[in-house]
Parts: structure tokens; C-alpha cells; sequence
């Protein structure tokens, strides 16, 4: 008998499923009756992924009315009619079926909190008995169907926090019933519908989050119950309408972060059932309406991030169930009122937010606020000090004072404070030290004192708040040591000493703070060595210890350190390996620059792929640069100078395209300087100086398009400068002093019009000075081609260099005179123009600079000698023509003075010998006679006079030819004079 039953049931089931296929496929001709609610229902299960089972029940073989979710009409008069369906948060995905139209008696669906998908069925049009639809808080899509518009009984439309776009369907206003329509977190956009004020029942309307533009319309206020308004983060704009003073049930109204401008409407004060006011966040204007203080239920004010003006006009006084007083942002003026609470405790006032305003004056009158819990008059200009009588706020949790002018001692009232979890002083001018006093507050989790004169020690009694997980004393000057309890603290989480005047050693307990994430102990006098007990800082992140003097080996124990991302022991006296530091994988800084770290770069730092900066100059480290370098893709900087580095680049750098910082300078590198380079396009900076690379500068680095510093210097580089350097139109500084290079310079550097500083000494540069340079009007710290081939004449054009601050042309073989056009340097401090050709006289503007910035030319006036008549500074430059022919003069007259000599000297030898004849007994010879003469002991022959006078005039003839050849035509005469 059951069995037949149940077959009896199962067939007039199919045979509603039948019904209702045809009635499908055949809509309008037939409609769904209650009697096929369980079908629907079967179809709605088949399109959903049930991961929690809840519908496993949904059986033929179980009443519908026993279902998970479904409700029943009570009674059996009508037994099996559905008019209810929950199944809220069960966690279902798919698409709601079009088929649920088919619940034809159904009231209420609630289909929120899912993982639902697709449209909204415009089928649900059709339920004329629905009463309340919940969709909100799943994934749908799609627009919202003008359809839901037919539902004449709908009292409750949620379907926001969803992916619906598109425009609110005015059709929503012929939903007559309806008192809650909560439209919030879409991406709804358009205006607000007028025809929404046709809901008159109205009492919840929320389309907060969306992109809805224009105002709101004035028909909204026929909406004469509305309860609760939010039209927050939108993009409305416009004046807020004064009408929203009518709605006198109004309990909520919420603006922000939309584009209003203009003033408060006046009228809000009429609102007196409302609780809750939130208008932060537009542009708001104008003083703050004192009608507000007729809102006597008032419990939440949020003006804040606006441009209202004036004083602080609200009375915690007056509105006595104020809580939330929120008035940050605006462009507040004044001292905070002394009624702002009244003197006998009545005052409900718990949050008091005022930061970010003119405001000025002291905070006494805070202390008649005995509610107050949280205060935040932070970025304003208060001074004074902090008053005594702090402890008359007990209930104090917290204190944000930071970014105001606040003067003297931190009060030991601080102490009294027992409900203290803030306390944020920072960026004052507070000085003294911190009272033991504060030791008391158990509860205190925030302590910024950082940016102050505070000092004295920091006390033992601080390590009593064991709550504490941040504390912040940068940049102030405490000294004396680190509490050596410091490890008692072990919420801590971030500690920040930097910038003190803290020495001693590092305390071991520190270790003991097994929570501590950040470390910053930089910029102190610690000494010592690291304690071990570091190695058991697990949670640690970042650590900071450069500019101290800390020394010795690191511990092994700091290689168990794996979460370590930052790492900056830069400037203190560290030995021995580094090793240590790089237990972690996700370093993305490690610096230790200016240390004595010796021994080989471990391959293994290329295991934290994440690195951006690795910086190890300044140390004693030896060996090759690993080739796994190449494999740190992200790093922006590596700076290996100022080491002891041997053996090529590898060419595995060319992998770090980020790269942006590439210092290799200072070490005893080989080999050349590869084309790869060019293809880092995040250059800025390429110092390669003083190594000993070898070979040409290539023409690639014209790619590197942001480079800003490039330096060659101090290798054995030779060929040519490569014009393509001219491409680097960002460059600040080019040094390629002391190498060998050859060739011109090319006139392309001009195109680096960004250039403060150029750099080509001592190479064997040959060729004019570009005058293109004289365009270099950013050159200002150097320009430097001394110790070069140079030559030709200083370009008029250097003139346009009116910054430039030092300019060394020396040891070059420039000549000609010294352009006026160098006056226009004003900002000239150090001149070298020695050792060149140069003649003429010194620019009278120039005198100031010493003479040893002229020597070694031919150049007269101040500094140097006057430049007399027939001084070189007088004197016509000889043509190459004169010059031959003066020359030529000069040996004809040699030439006729010497074959005069010879004439002479013959005529001389003859009378000698006709003498010696006559005379062969020789007494006449030695008595007198014109033959010769006893001098000095040594005889003379007659004519040795003529003849040293002859050789004379021969020197000077020789002598005169040479000043000829360096010196001007007056230097000639005066010599052959």
C-alpha cells in the first residue's frame, strides 16, 4: 500500500513538472499554480552548487513545506502553498533561474550572503505577492530590471553589494509599499530618480558606494518617512538641499565623500529625532551653523575634510548625548571654547577629533570633557604646555597631541592614566626627560615622542609597560644606554631609537623580544658587538644599525633569521664575513657600506630574489664579483665600491635591467668596459673609476637615455670620446679624467645640455675646444681639459656659461688671447689657464685670480707684469711672411759679417808673417812690435780682440734669431741692439 502511495505521489509530481515545462514553453496561454511551487523549487536546486549540502533534503519524498528554507502558509486550509524561501549564507553559487517567477504565492526570498552570479531574473517581475527581496552581498551582474517595478506590494528591496551597473530604473518609484530600498555597493551610475519621491512609505534609503552624479532631486522630498539616508561616496555634487530639514523622523543622514559644496543648510537643525550626521569628506564651506546645537539627540558629528571655516561653534554642553565630535580637516581658526563641555560632568563627549585645523591656544579646556576617551588634536598649533591636571581624564585611551608647538616637560600626571593604550607627542618642541611616573601605564600599547628636544635617559621604569608595541624616541637626545631590561617589553614589535645620543653596547634581554619586527638603532654612539641572543628575533623584519661604532665578527646565530627583508649596518667597524646575514631568502636591503668586512661576496646573496639594494662599498672584501649577480632581476642599486675587487664584470649583470645605481669604483677590475651596459635603460648612475679597465668607451652607453652620472676615471681606456654620448640628455656629471684617450673632443656633448660637471683631463685629447660647449648652460662645478693636446683659441662662446664655478684649461697648447667674454663669468672662484700659448693681456676682470693661473704663457697686466711699450701686450703679431723675411735679412748680414772675418783675418796672417820674417831672431817679439802680447803670463796674437768681438756679435745674432722664433719683433731689435 505505501508502495503504491509513494508511486502515486512520484507520478503527480512528474506530472506537475510536465505542467509546468508546457506552461513554460507556452507562456502566457498557462500560468504556474501554488501546486507546482516544489518543481519550481526542484529547478531552482538544479541550477545552484550546494557546497554545505543544505538542500540535500529538497526530495519528492519529503514535504516541500519541511524543506531547509522554505515557509509555508500556517494552517490547513491551503496546505503546501510556499511563501517564503531563506537560504542566506549557505555559501551557493549559480545563477537565480528565471524560473523562480513560478513561486506564485511566494512573499519573502532571501537569497543574500551567496556566491550567486549572473543577472537578476526581470521574471521576478511577475511575483505580485512579494513582499521582501534579499539578493544583497553576492556577485551578480547585469543591470537591475525596470520589471521589479510591477512588485506593488514590496516592502523590502536589498540587492546592493553587487557587480550591477547601469542606472537606478525609475520604475522603482511605482513600488508604492516600499520602505527600505538599499542599492549600496554597485557600480550604479546616472542620477538619483525624481521619481523615487514618489515612495511616501519610504523609511530606509541607502545608495551609498556607487557612481551616482547631479544632486539630489527636491522630489526626495516626498519621502516624508524616511528614517535613514545615505547617498555616501558618490559623486554628487551641488548645495545639500535645505529640504532634508523636513524629514522630521530622520534619525540618519549620511553625505560624505561626495562633491557638495556651499554651506550647512541652517535647517538640519530642525532634525530633532536625528542621531547620527556624517557630511566629511566635500567642499564644503562656510561656519559651522549654531542651529546644529538644537539637536539634542545627536550622538555622531562628522564634519570633517571640508573647508568650513570660523570657530568651533558646537556645545558638548548643549547637546547633551553627543559621543562623537569629529571636526578634522577644515580651515578652523581660534581656541577651543571654554563651554565646549559643561564644568558639572554631564557631558557625554568621548571622542573629540579637531585635527588638522588653524586651531591655536592651549587645551585647558579639554579637562570639563571627563568623558573623553579619545583625543586628536594632532597638526594644528596649539603651544603651551601639556597641562598637570591630564589626570582629570581618567577614562583617557588616547592621546594624539603630535605635529603641534606644544613646550616643556612631559607632566609624571602622564602616569595617572591608567586607561592609556596612545600616547602620540611626536614633531613638538617638548623638552626634559620621560618621567619614571609613566612606568604605571600597564596599558599602554603606542609611544611616539620622536621629533622633540626631550632628554636625559630613557628610564628602567619604561620596561614596567608591558603592554608597549611600539615605541618611537627618534631624533631626540636621549643618552646613556638601552634599559638593560628592555627585553621585559615582549609585545614590542617595532623599537626606534634612531637619531639619540644613546652609547654602550646593545642589551642582550633585547632578544628576549621574540615579537620585535622593526630595529632601529642607527645614528647613536653604541659600541660593542651584536649579541648572540639576536639570533632568536625570529619575527624580525627590518634592522637598522648604520652610523655607530659598533665592531667585531657578526654572531653565527643571526643566519637564523629568515624573514629578515631589510638589513643596514652601514658606517660602524663590523670584521669578518657576512655570511651571517644571509640566512633570510626575501632580503630586499642590505647595506654595509664603510665597515672592515673581508673575504669573498658569497654567491648565496643572489638567493633573495627580491633584492633591491645591495650595497657593500667601503670594505675589505676580495675575489671576483659573482656571476650570480645576474640573477637578482629587481635590483636597482649595487654598489661594490672602494674594495679590493679583481678580475672582469661579469656579464651577467646585463640581467639586471633595473638597475638604476652601479658602483664598481675603487677596486682593481679588468678587462673592458662592455657594450652590455648600454642595454641597462634604468641607468642613472655608471661609476666605473679607478679600476683598471682597458680598451674604448662604447658608443652603447649613448643608450643608457636617464643616465645622470657617468664615470670612467682612472683606468687605462683609450680611442676617441664617442659622440653618442651626446644622446645623454640627462646627464649631470662626466668624468673621464686620467685615462689615455685620444682624438677630438666631439662637439655632440652640447646636446648634454643637463651637464653641472665635465671632466676630460689628463688624456692626450688633440684638436680646438668645441665653441659647441659654450651652450652647456647648466655646466656650474667644473669644467676641467686640462693636462690634454688642446689647441687653438679659447672659444669666445665659454662666455655663456654664466655658473660655471672652476675652470681648468691647463697644460694644453692653446694660444691666442684671452676672450673678454670669460667677464661674463660671475660665479668663477678657480681659474687655470697655464701652460698653454696664450698671449696678449689679461682682462682687467680677471686680475683678481693669482698669477699662478696665468703662468707659463705670454701674457702681461695684473696679475702678472704691466705690459710696458714694447711689451708683448703692445705688440704687433709678426705674419708668417715677415717672419721669413726677417729671418732671411738676418743671414745675409751673417753671411757678409763672416766673409768680412775671413778678409780680415787673412790680412791679419799676412802682416804676421812678414813681420816673423823680418824678424827671425825674435827679441822684437817679445819686447813690443804689433805682432803679440805677454798677458796675465800667456801670450796674445795680435787680432784676438777682433776675433772674440766677431764671436760675439755671432752669439748675439744666434740669440737674436731665437727671440724671434718665441717672442715679438720689439723683443728682436732690443736684443740685436
Amino acid at each position: 500500500m505505501a508502495i503504491k502511495q509513494s508511486i502515486s505521489f512520484t507520478l503527480r509530481v512528474l506530472a506537475d513538472l510536465s505542467l509546468l515545462l508546457f506552461c513554460v514553453l507556452l507562456a502566457p496561454v498557462c500560468s504556474a499554480t501554488p501546486a507546482t511551487a516544489p518543481a519550481v523549487l526542484l529547478q531552482v536546486k538544479s541550477g545552484l552548487t550546494d557546497p554545505g549540502g543544505v538542500l540535500s533534503g529538497w526530495s519528492l519524498e519529503a514535504d516541500v513545506c519541511s524543506w531547509h528554507g522554505i515557509t509555508c502558509l500556517p494552517g490547513e486550509v491551503s496546505p503546501g502553498i510556499v511563501t517564503g524561501l531563506n537560504l542566506s549564507g549557505h555559501g551557493l553559487s549559480g545563477v537565480i533561474p528565471p524560473a523562480m517567477s513560478g513561486l506564485v504565492s511566494i512573499e519573502s526570498i532571501d537569497l543574500s550572503s551567496n556566491s550567486l552570479t549572473g543577472p537578476i531574473p526581470p521574471e521576478l517581475g511577475a511575483l505580485e505577492n512579494l513582499r521582501t527581496l534579499l539578493l544583497f552581498s553576492n556577485s551578480l551582474t547585469g543591470t537591475i530590471p525596470p520589471e521589479l517595478g510591477l512588485l506593488k506590494n514590496l516592502k523590502v528591496l536589498r540587492i546592493g553589494d553587487n557587480g550591477l551597473h547601469g542606472e537606478i530604473p525609475p520604475h522603482l518609484g511605482n513600488c508604492s509599499e516600499l520602505e527600505t530600498l538599499g542599492l549600496a555597493y554597485c557600480h550604479l551610475n546616472g542620477t538619483i530618480p525624481a521619481e523615487l519621491g514618489n515612495l511616501k512609505l519610504l523609511q530606509k534609503l541607502a545608495l551609498d558606494n556607487n557612481a551616482l552624479t547631479g544632486g539630489i532631486p527636491e522630489q526626495i522630498a516626498g519621502c516624508v518617512s524616511l528614517r535613514f539616508l545615505s547617498v555616501s561616496d558618490n559623486m554628487l555634487q551641488g548645495n545639500i538641499p535645505s529640504f532634508v530639514g523636513s524629514f522630521s523622523d530622520l534619525q540618519s543622514l549620511n553625505l560624505a565623500n561626495n562633491q557638495f559644496s556651499g554651506g550647512i543648510p541652517a535647517e538640519i537643525g530642525n532634525l530633532s529625532s536625528l542621531t547620527y550626521l556624517n557630511l566629511l569628506g566635500n567642499s564644503l564651506t562656510g561656519s559651522i551653523p549654531a542651529e546644529l546645537n538644537r539637536l539634542g539627540q545627536l550622538q555622531v558629528l562628522d564634519l570633517s575634510v571640508n573647508n568650513i571655516s570660523g570657530k568651533v561653534s558646537i556645545s558638548a554642553a548643549q547637546l547633551k548625548n553627543l559621543k562623537y565630535l569629529v571636526l578634522s580637516g577644515n580651515l578652523l581658526d581660534g581656541a577651543i571654547p571654554e563651554d565646549l563641555c559643561a564644568g558639572d560632568s554631564s557631558s557625554l563627549l568621548e571622542n573629540l577629533f579637531l585635527a588638522g585645523n588653524n586651531l591655536e591656544g592651549g587645551i585647558q579646556a579639554l579637562l570639563s570633557c571627563t568623558a573623553l576617551q579619545s583625543i586628536d588634536v594632532s597638526n594644528n598649533s596649539f603651544t603651551g604646555v601639556i597641562p598637570p591636571g591630564i589626570d582629570r581624564l581618567p577614562g583617557l585611551i588616547n592621546l594624539a597631541l603630535h605635529n603641534n608647538s606644544f613646550t616643556g616637560a612631559l607632566p609624571s600626571q602622564i602616569g595617572s592614566l591608567g586607561n592609556l593604550e596612545v600616547l602620540s607627542l611626536f614633531h613638538n618642541g617638548l623638552t626634559g626627560g620621560i618621567p619614571p611616573e609613566i612606568g604605571r601605564l600597564q596599558k599602554l600599547k603606542l609611544l611616539f615622542l620622536y621629533e622633540n628636544q626631550m632628554s636625559g635617559t630613557i628610564p628602567d621604569e619604561l620596561t614596567n609597560c608591558t603592554s608597549l608595541e611600539e615605541v618611537d624616541f627618534f631624533g631626540n637626545h636621549f643618552h646613556g644606554p638601552i634599559p638593560e631590561r628592555i627585553g621585559n617589553l615582549r609585545n614590542l614589535t617595532v623599537l626606534q631609537l634612531r637619531q639619540n645620543d644613546l652609547s654602550g653596547p646593545i642589551p642582550a634581554s633585547l632578544g628576549e623580544c621574540r615579537s620585535l619586527q622593526a630595529l632601529a638603532l642607527a645614528d647613536n654612539r653604541l659600541t660593542g658587538s651584536l649579541p648572540e641572543t639576536f639570533g632568536q628575533l625570529a619575527e624580525l623584519s627590518v634592522i637598522t644599525l648604520y652610523n655607530n661604532s659598533l665592531a667585531g665578527p657578526l654572531p653565527e646565530s643571526l643566519f637564523q633569521l629568515k624573514n629578515l627583508t631589510v638589513i643596514n649596518f652601514s658606517h660602524n667597524q663590523f670584521t669578518d664575513s657576512i655570511v651571517p646575514l644571509l640566512g633570510s631568502t626575501s632580503l630586499a636591503v642590505l647595506a654595509l657600506t664603510d665597515n672592515s668586512f673581508s673575504g669573498v661576496i658569497p654567491a648565496v646573496v643572489a638567493r633573495s630574489r627580491n633584492m633591491v639594494r645591495l650595497q657593500l662599498g667601503g670594505n675589505r672584501l676580495t675575489g671576483a664579483i659573482p656571476a650570480e649577480l645576474g640573477n637578482l632581476t629587481r635590483l636597482s642599486m649595487l654598489d661594490l665600491s672602494l674594495n679590493k675587487l679583481s678580475s672582469d664584470i661579469p656579464a651577467e649583470l646585463s640581467n639586471c635591467v633595473q638597475l638604476a645605481h652601479l658602483k664598481l669604483d675603487g677596486n682593481s677590475l679588468t678587462g673592458t668596459v662592455s657594450a652590455w651596459l648600454g642595454s641597462l635603460r634604468s641607468l642613472g648612475e655608471l661609476d666605473l673609476s679607478w679600476n683598471a679597465l682597458t680598451g674604448g668607451i662604447p658608443p652603447e652607453l649613448g643608450n643608457c637615455s636617464d643616465l645622470l652620472k657617468l664615470s670612467l676615471s682612472d683606468n687605462h681606456l683609450t680611442g676617441s670620446i664617442p659622440p653618442e654620448i651626446g644622446r645623454l640628455t640627462s646627464l649631470n656629471v662626466l668624468n673621464l679624467n686620467k685615462n689615455s684617450l685620444t682624438g677630438a673632443i666631439p662637439p655632440a656633448l652640447h646636446q648634454c645640455d643637463k651637464l653641472y660637471e665635465l671632466r676630460l683631463s689628463e688624456n692626450s685629447l688633440e684638436g680646438p675646444i668645441p665653441p659647441e660647449l659654450g651652450q652647456l648652460s647648466e655646466l656650474q662645478v667644473i669644467l676641467d681639459l686640462s693636462r690634454n693636446r688642446l689647441s687653438g683659441e679659447i672659444p669666445a662662446s665659454l662666455g655663456g656659461l654664466v655658473k660655471l664655478e672652476r675652470l681648468n684649461l691647463s697644460s694644453n697648447r692653446l694660444d691666442g688671447q684671452i676672450p673678454s667674454s670669460l667677464l661674463q663669468l660671475t660665479s668663477l672662484h678657480r681659474l687655470n689657464l697655464s701652460g698653454n700659448h696664450l698671449s696678449g693681456a689679461v682682462p682687467a676682470g680677471l686680475s683678481g685670480f693669482p698669477a699662478a693661473s696665468f703662468v707659463g704663457n705670454e701674457l702681461c697686466a695684473a696679475p702678472l707684469q704691466p705690459c710696458g711699450p714694447r711689451s708683448p701686450a703692445t705688440a704687433r703679431r709678426l705674419s708668417g711672411t715677415e717672419v721669413v723675411m726677417i729671418v732671411a735679412g738676418i743671414a745675409l748680414v751673417s753671411a757678409v759679417v763672416c766673409v768680412a772675418l775671413l778678409y780680415t783675418m787673412l790680412r791679419v796672417w799676412s802682416n804676421w808673417r812678414a813681420v816673423s820674417v823680418s824678424n827671425s831672431d825674435g827679441e822684437e817679439s817679445a819686447h813690443g812690435g804689433g805682432g803679440g802680447k805677454w798677458v796675465d803670463g800667456k801670450y796674445r796674437k795680435v787680432g784676438s780682440s777682433v776675433s772674440w768681438s766677431s764671436e760675439q756679435k755671432h752669439n748675439s745674432g744666434s740669440e737674436t734669431t731665437s727671440v724671434l722664433h718665441g717672442k715679438s719683433t720689439e723683443a728682436a731689435g732690443a736684443g740685436k741692439s
